[in-house]
């Protein structure tokens, strides 16, 4: 939006004076800040961390060399959801096993296995390639990496707000060949294997998780969703085979997925450091202390932030900044905005989704949608992110693990027993040490810890229907954005296992859609897994001939 000085500047006294007043959660004392510090001080900073990381427990180093000679993937396994999605009987199947078991694709699928044996959290290798380009080194490796785009690009002079993950697209061409890889072992007999290489994905998806940016965090939480379905979805086309994976096995993959003091440790998840820090650096480079913003290096900066992935908008967008140069902030205002965003999301962060202290709106509301508002503060608000995506992630990922390590213990206690149990309590200890609690669930209390919903079927189902005279099978209408709305019928030779949902009501599953807005009456399957159930649809429509 570009605007006159003149007519801007007759609304800026009332928000700007609104940013100035104290602000609840930035509790700091704003003279005690430092003078502007040289720019690489900023990335010095972020990279420290790193330099303590061990030659033999660094991950980026193995796996970058493996992925320098990825091939792409061919069409119907171009994403990772349609590559976990295709079938083993579909049309592009021969091209995507012909793929996957390619030598470069089988040397990217070596240095994964390679790379994630420890269980250990505190023990387990680390992505620590460091940011920038300075810092990569000369060696004939590091310009394998670079000419293969395996780095982040802080563009020059670097610019943390202006980090370009250029790894990212490499990975998600890997995720293609994990989940075509699965499908193949599955194929093949060796459903172990398949859950063993998806198992290895999440925990190179954890590792990613403890890097510094929120598009690598976004990215390490959608690709450890999406890779803990799978784990289910294997699992289910296996049992619905003839159940060839015994209990043993099911709980390997379920202590591969254990979260407190586990391989998994959400709560250790912190968040991303490098985009404040990237503020930061920002107001030293653009902002006089004390002052207000450095005209002749705010427009041209700011404009490369904002063409950063379309440079050709260069020279429109230095127009646009000069202008807002003489309406932003100054110094102190922005300082204290950088402040109360940093300190709400951090706050929020650590505790519970249903304490009230969180009823309030998150800071970052104040600038979502009014882009004057956004513009006053434009050296924070344009170089951090909104960052309210990461805490529905994490909620998603808790879901789909408590979901997937209470779904294999069922499975586990049926190939044990030859039944199921009358309550969920029953796969403890021998599946899992305890029964969780349902992260949408809000009725929790000090007494009260509410696990997830599971039933058999007609057989728990029998009071619904007592008018009846024979319980009918149970339906559930599921509701997905990538296939068509389905209905499945479900007798007493299943089980069915599901959170309360967005709602925080449990309504026997009989509407399910697997989304954090889901509206009232709809629940979260997680047992049958709806990646199963969609690719049922699809193949039974043709989709995949």
């Amino acid at each position: 939006m570009t605007y006159h000085h003149a007519a801007a500047s007759r609304g800026m006294g009332s928000f700007v004076s609104c940013l100035a007043r104290p602000l609840a959660l930035a509790a700091v004392v704003l003279g005690s800040l430092v003078a502007p510090a040289h720019a690489d001080e900023f990335i010095d900073r972020l990279n420290a961390g790193f330099a303590d990381v061990r030659d033999s427990r660094r991950s980026d180093t193995v796996i970058l060399a493996a992925l320098v000679e990825l091939m792409p993937p061919p069409a119907g396994v171009e994403t990772p959801r349609s590559a976990a999605l295709q079938p083993a009987s579909g049309s592009a199947w021969a091209a995507a096993e012909a793929w996957a078991t390619g030598p470069t694709q089988v040397a990217v699928l070596e240095a994964l296995d390679r790379i994630t044996q420890e269980d250990d959290i505190r023990r387990a290798m680390v992505f620590a390639q460091p940011y920038g380009l300075s810092e990569l080194g000369s060696s004939s490796e590091q310009i394998a990496f670079l000419q293969a785009g395996l780095y982040t690009d802080l563009g020059d002079p670097p610019l943390l707000s202006a980090a370009r993950h250029l790894y990212l697209d490499r990975f998600e061409q890997a995720s293609c060949l994990v989940h075509v890889e699965a499908t193949r072992r599955l194929a093949s007999g060796d459903p172990v294997g398949a859950l063993d290489v998806l198992a290895d994905w999440v925990y190179f998806g954890r590792q990613i998780a403890n890097r510094k940016f929120h598009a690598e965090k976004a990215w390490a939480f959608e690709t450890m969703i999406l890779a803990v379905e799978r784990l289910r979805d294997v699992v289910y086309v296996d049992f619905q085979a003839g159940h060839s994976l015994t209990g043993e096995e099911l709980i390997r993959v379920i202590e591969r997925l254990a979260d407190k003091r586990g391989p998994m440790s959400i709560d250790r998840i912190k968040m991303p450091e490098g985009d404040f820090l990237g503020a930061e650096q920002l107001i030293a480079g653009v902002m006089v202390p004390r002052g207000n913003v450095r005209p002749e290096l705010f427009a041209p900066t700011m404009a490369r932030l904002a063409s950063t992935r379309r440079p050709l908008r260069l020279f429109g967008e230095a127009a646009r900044w000069k202008q807002i140069a003489n309406t932003h902030a100054d110094w102190f205002v922005t300082n204290k905005t950088l402040i109360s965003l940093r300190d709400d999301y951090a706050f929020r962060w650590t505790r519970s989704r249903f304490d009230r202290l969180l009823a309030q709106p998150f800071v970052v509301e104040r600038f979502v949608g009014n882009e004057m508002v956004r513009d006053a503060v434009a050296v924070v608000t344009r170089s951090v992110p909104d960052m309210r995506d990461l805490f529905t992630l994490r909620l998603l990922l808790r879901v789909e693990l408590i979901g997937t390590r209470d779904a294999l213990g069922l499975v586990g206690f049926y190939v044990e027993n030859n039944a199921y149990p009358l309550d969920l309590s029953a796969i403890r200890p021998r599946f899992v040490p305890e029964l969780e609690i349902d992260p949408f669930n809000p009725s929790v209390t000090d007494e009260r810890k509410p696990p997830l919903e599971f039933f058999v079927p007609i057989r728990d189902t029998k009071d619904r229907f007592s008018a009846r005279g024979t319980v009918p099978p149970h339906e559930i209408s599921v509701i997905v954005p990538d296939a068509p709305n389905v209905v499945i019928r479900l007798r007493d030779d299943q089980f069915v296992l599901f959170s309360t949902g967005a709602d925080g009501a449990a309504d026997w599953a009989d509407e399910v859609q697997n989304t954090p807005d889901a509206p009232s009456g709809r629940d979260y399957l997680l047992w049958p897994p709806v990646l199963s159930i969609v690719r049922e649809t699809l193949t039974q429509a043709g989709r995949f001939d």
